[in-house]
């Protein structure tokens, strides 16, 4: 707690009364007054012993030589490939596609009182499993071609760089 108080009063961060409270002690008591002293010459030690260094006056000159001397990093190029673009295009389309030919082949199309479209088909025999499986099918046998045609095409770009 003296200590304490003691470090208040050497960095001046202790209010007037406690001041004035502490050179009164320090006036009478000597314990307080020695402690006081080697707190003090512990302060003035630290001080001392923690002052900053200062580069040489070349310091910044050769960090600058070392930093030109550096390989300049190579800039990163990121491309998206347009084929992915082009894929989920496609899915999206062929998507959008089959639902509104769903929507037109469920509808019912009114024009006036006199024509009438009734287009409701029966969706049980439109879509069934084998269906179903035929359309997977032909998409993954289409997938395979599109898949196909674009490696070809990269890899003679590629056979045409390498020349």
């Amino acid at each position: 707690m003296q200590e304490e108080q003691l470090w208040n009063y050497i960095d001046g961060n202790c209010s007037e009364t406690e001041k004035l409270a502490i050179e009164a002690k320090l006036a009478t008591d000597a314990a307080y007054s020695n402690l006081y002293q080697q707190l003090l010459e512990l302060n003035q030690m630290i001080a001392a012993e923690t002052e900053i260094d200062e580069p040489s006056m070349s310091f910044m000159r050769n960090v600058m030589e070392k930093v030109q001397h550096e390989i300049a990093p190579v800039q990163l190029k990121t491309r998206v490939d347009s084929r992915i673009i082009y894929a989920i295009g496609g899915f999206f389309s062929i998507t959008l596609l089959g639902i509104l030919v769903y929507a037109f082949a469920t509808a019912k199309f009114t024009v006036g009182k006199l024509i009438q479209f009734d287009l409701d088909a029966d969706i049980d025999k439109l879509i069934n499993p084998t269906v179903m499986m035929v359309f997977v099918f032909v998409n993954a046998g289409l997938l395979l071609v599109y898949l196909d045609f674009y490696l070809r095409k990269g890899l003679k770009k590629a056979q045409k760089k390498g020349e």
